[in-house]
């Protein structure tokens, strides 16, 4: 196997002081500051909807979705829209950071003292240049759009 095979790059996103990743290949665009609107009796972790390039987009608040403080400044935030079955789906993040790329030695599982609410959504953690990246799955995010 050669060492670009034992690589997979990441879209790195801050929230609060940690970075977080989603495989750069599910990723389909960023956007920044969209105007959200708020959808009246929707859970908690949905931030509302926006239009994305004419399609309306549900926002997932990560920082809601994993029970942490909202002490984000309200009109400075990007859009992560995910490649999902209807493409109409995005995570917000307080800052999206660089395309990363780690190699697959660096993988860890995830971690078991995370509470089980937030795991479900964590796949691994990376060791990259001194940092810890924290590597959401995507697929149990994308689950979130159908319920």
């Amino acid at each position: 196997m050669d060492e670009k095979a034992r690589r997979k790059q990441f879209l790195s996103f801050l929230l609060g002081s940690e970075i977080y990743g989603v495989p750069l290949g599910e990723c389909k665009e960023v956007d920044h500051n969209k105007k959200i609107l708020k959808v009246p009796c929707s859970p908690a972790h949905v931030e509302g909807i926006v239009n994305l390039r004419g399609d309306v987009v549900t926002i997932l608040n990560l920082r809601s979705l994993f029970g942490r403080m909202q002490n984000r400044e309200e009109d400075k935030y990007s859009i992560i829209r995910l490649k999902g079955k209807k493409e109409s789906f995005a995570i917000m993040a307080d800052e999206v950071s660089d395309i990363i790329e780690v190699e697959e030695k660096n993988f860890e599982p995830c971690p078991s003292h995370i509470d089980e609410r937030e795991g479900r959504f964590i796949r691994n953690v990376a060791l990259f240049k001194g940092e810890t990246l924290i590597i959401l799955n995507h697929e149990e995010l994308l689950r979130l759009e159908d319920v």
